[in-house]
């Protein structure tokens, strides 16, 4: 890889967004202030998906003016998505899992092309997604049985659209809370076109620098997005989108092999045509190059990362005989990666260190390609049927290089307001050069780990504002590669399973009371195990039992109260011994022993989190700002157990030895305010 190119890409974006932003200065000063008022977006919840679409009015419905008052951590999109039964997450991390997956499972898109890494503080776990909730438009959760047009993951689907900017007039919206500070400019490019400019950072690293704390934590970071979109002719339209992520985190302790220094980039920039042959076929083609980089410097060990990749996709959408609606499409990247891994990663016991080490310099190219016909075959009864075509030239040599995955979909409504959904799917996730998990010691890529869904689901509407949807679900794994570290914490286990399964049943209900009164009860029962050899044990992420309550009630004009009460059975986890020993030499020391992996229970979790927001409309701007505490009742909720050493004040001797319970988030209130003109 041509290291200079990787490191001038960032600049290179953000100089070409800024030119643009002067470029279009005269067009600002000059702009009359004739914006139109924020058209509310809906959030519509299906069995295993939830959408915001723009315009939708059903009473059956959360509308996106209802997701921004959630009682959310940075007011983040990814972590909405923790209000839905299948999904799992935690205090610390925007990324979620669904239906016993890992978080790398889930394909995460933004206008049509897929995102590396969209988490900021990946050393915290991936705490802030990079993409604000301000810039969506619409969104897409899939969580099972997803049609062949969406690859190459496992377990869900998040695609996002990001709104484009106003034709009408020049509109800004600032706004600061207590993670980050943030601004979104758009106006219009004459009358056939119109941009977006947004920025946004975070300053966790100033609040942290306030408090007395035994290690020092500076974490940092930003994020610029920037969008053109322009109608050359009424059957093309052409969109330009870039997107550049930074993060520099610190974590200095008094053990030095703790020490973290690190620094992330990630950028991507892309174009969009669509052209219209009539109003029922048309095509999309996209032109795409995409960098990112990491360097940690963890103790005396390191991680340096530099990935590229450069590709083009055409997708193609014909609606036949008004039955029939075709799509498929393929798609070409070339990809290069640099890896040199050398970390010390304690396994077990107090000396007991593995050193993984892995070195990677390789290129190559990778095709994919999809067809799919979804069939109105009658009235009440429509399929969809399809597959996904996926070869990689740079599998190592005896892997066969290519897989097929076959999917299909039936509904069928017998009766007015039900609708019964079956489907089944053959998913492969592929590790390409940019995702090799040399954590592992993996350094080549071979074939793609394997899930096959089984699913069935019911919804039914009842009284035209009260619906209950049911789905229940059958996952096998194999093949499995590979983990997320979630670095910065303490001492973690982890296991390399072969294969494994996932059962269990989402149930969703949510009724409209009032226009003013809106509530939700979402519940999950969920087993999900892996297999390592012959032992079987219990996925990280198995939750047996999840609840999610949600309501909303606007108490008078402006003012909204939104409550949220989650519960799920505590994670597994590994049983932990740790016993002090009398050295020869007189000193002491701890003994960690591990026992049966993920054999015991964290106790369960539950959060009770609050909001207060109030909007004040004036003639040409709107004023918005919340209150909102979450964990109201300041529950000790456990995050993992730890090993943990008890010193001497004095001579920093080791005295004893325990196991600690690491908390998640205590009783945190914050607040925001944003104004919109």
């Amino acid at each position: 890889m041509n290291n200079s190119l990787c490191r001038s890409f960032p600049r290179l974006l953000v100089f070409l967004l800024l030119i643009f932003s002067l470029l279009l200065f005269r067009n600002i000063v000059s702009a009359q202030d004739n914006s139109e008022p924020i058209q509310l977006r809906e959030i519509t919840v299906t069995p295993g998906k939830f959408t915001i679409r723009e315009g939708t009015q059903s009473t059956l419905s959360l509308s996106k003016k209802e997701i921004d008052l959630f009682p959310l951590i940075d007011n983040d999109i990814a972590r909405a998505a923790q209000v839905f039964p299948g999904v799992v997450s935690n205090d610390f991390s925007a990324r979620f899992n669904v239906r016993g997956g890992e978080k790398d499972e889930i394909l995460v898109r933004l206008d049509g092309m897929e995102l590396f890494e969209p988490y900021h503080l990946q050393d915290f776990g991936g705490a802030i997604s990079i993409i604000d909730l301000g810039l969506v438009r619409r969104a897409d959760l899939l969580m099972g049985g997803f049609p062949a047009e969406y690859g190459d993951k496992m377990s869900g689907v998040f695609d996002i659209t990001a709104k484009e900017g106003s034709r009408e007039g020049f509109g800004m919206n600032f706004g600061i809370d207590l993670i980050n500070a943030h601004t979104l400019l758009e106006g219009p490019l004459s009358e056939k076109g119109s941009w977006l400019l947004s920025a946004r950072r975070g300053y966790v690293d100033l609040i942290l620098a306030l408090i007395d704390a035994d290690e020092e934590l500076k974490p940092q970071y930003a994020d610029l997005y920037g969008k053109i979109a322009y109608d050359f002719t009424d059957r093309d339209k052409l969109t330009l989108n870039g997107l550049y992520a930074w993060d520099k985190n610190l974590i200095d302790e008094d053990d030095d092999e703790n020490d973290l220094r690190s620094t992330y980039q990630n950028a991507i920039i892309w174009t969009k045509w669509r052209h219209f042959f009539s109003e029922r076929i048309w095509s999309d083609l996209f032109v795409f190059n995409g960098i990112a980089t990491r360097d940690r410097q963890k103790g005396s060990g390191l991680d340096e990362r530099e990935l590229g990749f450069i590709g083009a996709k055409g997708e193609v959408t014909a609606q036949i005989l008004k039955t029939h609606t075709i799509r498929g499409g393929v798609e070409w990247r070339w990809s290069t990666a640099e890896y040199d891994y050398d970390i010390r990663e304690r396994r077990a016991g107090i000396d007991q260190y593995d050193r993984i080490t892995a070195k990677v310099d390789d290129s190559g190219n990778e095709v994919k390609a999809y067809l799919q016909d979804e069939w109105q075959i009658h009235p009440m009864l429509a399929v969809n049927v399809g597959g996904r075509y996926l070869i990689q030239d740079y599998r190592r040599s005896g892997v066969q290089k290519y897989e097929v995955s076959p999917r299909i979909a039936l509904a069928v409504k017998p009766i007015e307001n039900l609708v019964l959904r079956g489907a089944w799917g053959l998913y492969h996730q592929p590790i390409e050069l940019l995702t090799i998990p040399v954590e592992d010691e993996i350094d080549s890529v071979g074939r793609a780990e394997e899930a096959t869904h089984y699913v069935i689901g019911a919804e039914y509407a009842l009284r035209g504002n009260f619906l209950i949807r049911a789905e229940g679900y059958y996952k096998t794994l194999e093949n499995l590669a590979g983990q997320i570290r979630d670095f910065g914490r303490q001492t973690q286990i982890f296991t390399n399973p072969d294969s494994g399964n996932v059962k269990g049943f989402d149930l969703l209900m949510s009724r409209a009371v009032s226009d003013q009164l809106t509530w939700s009860l979402g519940y999950a029962y969920a087993i999900a195990k892996e297999q390592s050899g012959d032992e079987e044990f219990f996925r990280e992420f198995d939750q047996r039992h999840t609840i999610a309550l949600n309501g909303s009630y606007q108490l008078s004009q402006g003012w909204h109260l939104h409550t949220t009460w989650r519960f799920h059975t505590g994670n597994p986890t590994t049983e932990l011994t740790h016993t002090i020993v009398t050295l020869p030499d007189g000193n002491l020391t701890c003994d960690r022993q591990l026992g049966s992996t993920n054999s015991q229970r964290l106790p369960p979790y539950h959060s009770l989190d609050l909001r207060f927001t109030k909007t004040s409309f004036h003639r040409s701007w709107n004023l918005t700002w919340y209150v909102q505490v979450l964990n109201l009742y300041n529950r000790s909720n456990v995050h993992e157990r730890a090993f943990s050493q008890i010193r001497d004040e004095d001579t920093n001797a080791i005295i004893g030895c325990d196991v600690s319970d690491e908390p998640l988030f205590p009783i945190v209130p914050t607040l925001g305010i944003s104004a919109t003109f």
